[in-house]
């Protein structure tokens, strides 16, 4: 069912979240966690759709935010505010997400401006967001490790080592996935339009080593 305002009343009639709450959840308690929950996801829901416009998007950020609540439950003080903790943890998720879909706009522009300098023709003839949502698709059908190597190297411009030391692989094993991915994906454009290979070929480029 969507989330609306009128099916999901601001929850302004129950009582604040006391210190003594705070300091049984500092002690682990599971009621307090859930009293805690209970008076703000809703608030912290509409202050993440208020930046994200995206309904997944602002549920997947109360999420995170309440995790990350739990983890660091420890490090809370009692006489501070929880509220301001609580919209303190949303807003850095929030920041984090709206900045990586700046860098994966920004990744696919410069694609569709290289490409576009590549050949006049091709400038004039190529439908560039269907191109890239099409390659975005594929990218999207690999193994979860090789997808994550993939990105990893070539929109978040790790080197191979680096990735290989993030993930405690071997800098063969980092190359053998992004090889696969590779294969994979210049398989499955194949038999379709030359000039989609010619953006394949762009985005699988590989950058200069460091």
């Amino acid at each position: 069912m969507k989330r609306t305002q009128s099916n999901y009343p601001l929850p302004e009639a129950k009582p604040d979240i006391t210190p003594e709450v705070v300091a049984q959840l500092i002690s682990g308690s599971r009621p307090a966690f859930n009293q805690i929950f209970s008076r703000y996801h809703q608030k912290l829901y509409f202050f993440s759709l208020g930046y994200l416009k995206s309904e997944r998007d602002a549920e997947e950020i109360v999420q995170e935010t309440f995790i990350k609540l739990w983890e660091r439950r420890q490090d809370l003080k009692p006489e501070l505010s929880i509220q301001a903790y609580l919209f303190q943890i949303a807003f850095n998720f929030i920041r984090k997400r709206m900045i990586r879909t700046i860098r994966e706009d920004e990744f696919r522009h410069d694609l569709a401006g290289e490409l576009a300098d590549f050949d006049d023709h091709t400038a004039n003839t190529l439908n560039y967001h269907f191109l890239l949502e099409h390659i975005s698709q594929l990218i999207s059908e690999l193994p979860p490790r090789q997808k994550q190597i993939l990105e990893l190297r070539k929109l978040e411009d790790y080197s191979v080592k680096e990735i290989a030391e993030m993930l405690g692989l071997s800098i063969k094993t980092i190359e053998a996935h992004l090889t696969a991915a590779l294969k994979f994906l210049k398989e499955k454009l194949h038999d379709e339009n030359p000039d989609e290979l010619v953006l394949l070929a762009l985005i699988c480029r590989e950058a200069p080593a460091r």
